[in-house]
C-alpha cells in the first residue's frame, strides 16, 4: 500500500473470496440471515409507503422509538431503507427478510471499502487491502449489526454504505454520482452527510494524485451539491407533512424511560454535559466482570478493544493531506454523537461511531502500510475475534 497505481490498472485481489467469507461470517454467526428482525420498523414504513400513507398503517407489536402523535405511530429514521425494502413487501409481509436485505447492503459497502482503498493505494499489497477490508467488516459495528437488523443498525448501516459508495465515487472523479450518493445519506441518517467536506477534497485534489484529471469546475460543484440540497429540502417537506414543522424529525414524540427524559429536560438532545460520558466509552469502557466471566458492556466497549486497527492511524510516519483530512473527517462526524443524550443502548462496540469509521479507518490504513505485517495481521485478528464475540452475544441475547 505504498504508491498509487492508475485507478486503470488497479485490480483489487482477494475480492470474491474476502466477500464470500465476510457474508459466511454474518450468515453463520447469527444462524441464518433469512429472517425479520425484531424491531422491523422500516417494513411497516415500507408497507405505510405502498398503501399511500406516512404513518404506518399496521402497527408492530414493539412500537420501540416510534413517534407517537395521537392515534398515529411514525417511524422517526430516514426513510430512504424503507424504499430498498418496498419490492419485498408485498410478497412477504411481515416476514419480510429485511436481515438479508441490510447483508446485502452491507456487502455492497465492503466491496466500496475494498475498491476505494485500491484507489487511494493501489493494489500491490493486497495482504494489507484484505486487513483493512476485513477490520471494516468484522472489525467494526458491522459486525453484529449487518447480522441483526432492527430500524438502528438499518439505518446506520445503510448510511455508511451510501457514504463509502459516495468517497468511492469522489475518488474516481464522479461529482454527480457522490452528490447523488451523499443526498441518499441525507435520507437515512444526516450525520453521515457530513463526510461531503471530505469527499469535496477528494474530488478536488484529483489533479495531485492523477496530472490528468481535470479541476473541477463549476459544473461539477453544482452537481456535488445541488442534490445534497435537494435531499434536504425533500426530508424537509417529509417532515413537514409529518409533523407540521420543517425542522422536526418528530424524535421528541418517543416515549422515553425516566432517566432520558429529565436528561433531556434539563439538558436538551445535545449537549457539552453529556461529551466526558460518551468519549469514556468510546475510549476506555472495559468489558464487565460478571459471575467469573467477561460480559459486553451493553453500553458499548471502548474502540481501542474492538478496533484497534485504528490505532495505526497514530503510527510514526510523515502524515500526508489526505490523512489529516480523514481525521478531521471522522472528528465532525463525530461531533453530534459524542454530545448526544444516548450512548446508543444497546449495542456491542460503538455503534455510533459507524457514521466516521470509514475516513478514520483510511487514515489507518497509511499508518498500516507502515507497519509490520506481522503486527498489522495480528492487530486485524483480534478485532475480528472481538466483533465475532459481539456478533454471538448479541444474538444470544437480543435476536428475539
Amino acid at each position: 500500500m505504498a504508491k498509487p497505481e492508475s485507478p486503470i490498472t488497479v485490480r483489487p485481489p482477494f475480492l470474491w473470496p474476502l466477500l464470500a467469507v465476510v457474508f459466511a461470517f454474518w450468515w453463520l454467526g447469527a444462524g441464518t440471515l433469512w429472517r425479520a428482525s425484531h424491531w422491523a420498523h422500516y417494513t411497516f414504513l415500507a408497507d405505510a409507503f405502498l398503501h399511500g400513507h406516512l404513518e404506518l398503517v399496521r402497527v408492530p407489536n414493539d412500537a420501540g422509538d416510534m413517534a407517537h402523535v395521537g392515534q398515529k405511530l411514525y417511524v422517526v429514521f430516514g426513510p430512504f431503507p424503507a424504499l430498498l425494502l418496498m419490492p419485498l413487501v408485498p410478497l412477504f409481509g411481515r416476514n419480510t427478510p429485511d436481515v438479508l436485505v441490510l447483508a446485502l447492503t452491507a456487502l455492497g459497502g465492503v466491496w466500496a471499502f475494498h475498491a476505494l482503498l485500491a484507489r487511494l493505494h493501489g493494489a500491490r499489497d493486497p495482504v494489507r487491502l484484505s486487513c483493512c477490508t476485513l477490520t471494516f467488516a468484522l472489525g467494526t459495528a458491522m459486525h453484529y449489526g449487518a447480522a441483526m437488523g432492527n430500524v438502528w443498525l438499518h439505518a446506520q448501516i445503510t448510511a455508511t454504505v451510501l457514504q463509502v459508495c459516495a468517497l468511492l465515487a469522489a475518488v474516481s472523479g464522479r461529482a454527480l454520482a457522490t452528490g447523488l450518493l451523499l443526498g441518499l445519506t441525507v435520507l437515512t441518517r444526516p450525520t453521515t452527510t457530513l463526510a461531503a467536506p471530505f469527499a469535496a477534497w477528494l474530488l478536488w485534489s484529483r489533479p495531485e494524485r492523477e496530472p490528468k484529471a481535470q479541476a473541477p469546475g463549476v459544473r461539477q460543484w453544482l452537481a456535488l451539491g445541488l442534490p445534497i440540497l435537494a435531499a434536504a429540502a425533500l426530508h424537509a417537506a417529509y417532515n413537514k407533512a409529518r409533523f407540521g414543522s420543517y425542522a422536526d424529525a418528530g424524535y421528541h414524540y418517543i416515549l422515553m424511560g425516566p432517566e432520558f427524559e429529565a436528561l433531556v429536560k434539563h439538558y436538551g438532545r445535545f449537549s457539552l454535559h453529556f461529551l466526558p460520558g460518551n468519549l469514556y466509552g468510546w475510549l476506555l469502557r472495559p468489558p464487565l466482570w460478571n459471575g467469573g466471566a467477561i460480559a459486553p458492556d451493553p453500553h458499548g466497549m471502548s474502540l481501542l478493544l474492538t478496533t484497534p486497527y485504528l490505532l495505526f492511524a497514530f503510527w510514526p510516519r510523515k502524515v500526508g493531506r489526505l490523512e489529516w483530512l480523514a481525521l478531521a473527517s471522522f472528528v465532525v462526524i463525530s461531533v453530534p454523537s459524542l454530545l448526544y443524550y444516548n450512548d446508543g443502548w444497546v449495542h456491542f462496540g460503538q455503534r455510533f461511531a459507524l457514521d466516521g469509521i470509514v475516513p478514520a479507518l483510511i487514515a489507518a490504513s497509511y499508518g498500516a502500510a507502515r507497519a509490520p505485517r506481522a503486527l498489522v495481521g495480528t492487530v486485524t485478528a483480534w478485532g475480528v475475534v472481538v466483533g465475532a464475540w459481539g456478533l454471538q452475544w448479541f444474538s444470544a441475547s437480543f435476536l428475539h
